[in-house]
């Protein structure tokens, strides 16, 4: 089996509406790269830039007064942030901070606002989107609530492993422990498990997933859920994971 070596990487949102309407967005989009750790947009405040990732990942993160950062769901190239803009409402709900580098499509918020009467297929895929994105914020409080931190943290690495668009990615243990709620000692002994069997390999917030397989049998069902409730209403999101994979363990 040939393996390309360098699969083409887009945006599925904007691979969803027509020719015509994808160039007529992108005429006023602009190439950007995302930095690791810059904030995109804080909550309760109007959006400046909307993004179609195309590479990396972005946290949508929630916040209280006297408690760490709780992160509850992650944009890659399968989605949009800014998607609220869809129902006319230009305020972003939470903060939004790049976790993994890349590239994305970066548009202003007005210009957008002028589009979407234009482009009736982007505001329906937009829509769509914003329902999946819903749930999936839904099922990531319910997962915070019921399941081990083992699962949690299972779970965070393959949704960050699918957006990543590689096997390797940068998570320090303290950025994991505020992303899930628990205190750096719990993530330390909880990868170092996943370390021991060989399923990641971890130094200095560089983790390297080894073996898939083995910790999706760990992740609880949400990572699954959320799969299925994205692939229901939008289909298969633009991903090189199983390709990457087989390359890299050697599949004929």
């Amino acid at each position: 089996m040939s393996v390309p070596a360098n699969p083409v990487i887009t945006n599925h949102l904007m691979e969803l509406i027509s020719a015509k309407e994808r160039v007529l967005l992108q005429r006023h989009c602009e190439q950007v790269e995302l930095k690791f750790g810059v904030v995109l947009c804080e909550p309760n405040q109007p959006y400046r830039y909307l993004y179609f990732p195309m590479s990396g990942f972005i946290s949508l993160v929630t916040q209280l007064a006297g408690h760490k950062p709780l992160e509850m769901g992650l944009i890659g190239n399968e989605g949009m942030l800014g998607v609220t803009l869809a129902l006319g409402v230009s305020t972003a709900p939470m903060q939004a901070v790049v976790q993994g580098k890349g590239t994305a499509w970066r548009i202003e918020l007005a210009e957008l606002q002028q589009l979407l009467p234009e482009c009736p297929q982007l505001r329906s895929v937009l829509q769509q989107y914003l329902f999946v994105l819903m749930a999936q914020l839904s099922q990531s409080a319910a997962c915070m609530h019921f399941h081990s931190l083992e699962q949690r943290l299972a779970r965070w690495l393959l949704m960050s492993h699918d957006r990543a668009h590689s096997n390797s990615f940068y998570l320090t243990h303290q950025f994991l422990a505020d992303m899930l709620g628990v205190r750096r000692s719990g993530v330390t002994v909880a990868a170092g498990v996943m370390q021991q069997h060989q399923w990641i390999r971890y130094s200095r917030g560089n983790i390297r997933l080894l073996n898939r397989t083995a910790i999706e049998g760990l992740a609880c069902e949400c990572y699954q859920c959320s799969q299925d409730s994205y692939r229901r209403l939008l289909g298969e999101p633009l991903s090189d994971t199983p390709i990457r994979l087989m390359a890299e363990q050697g599949t004929p």
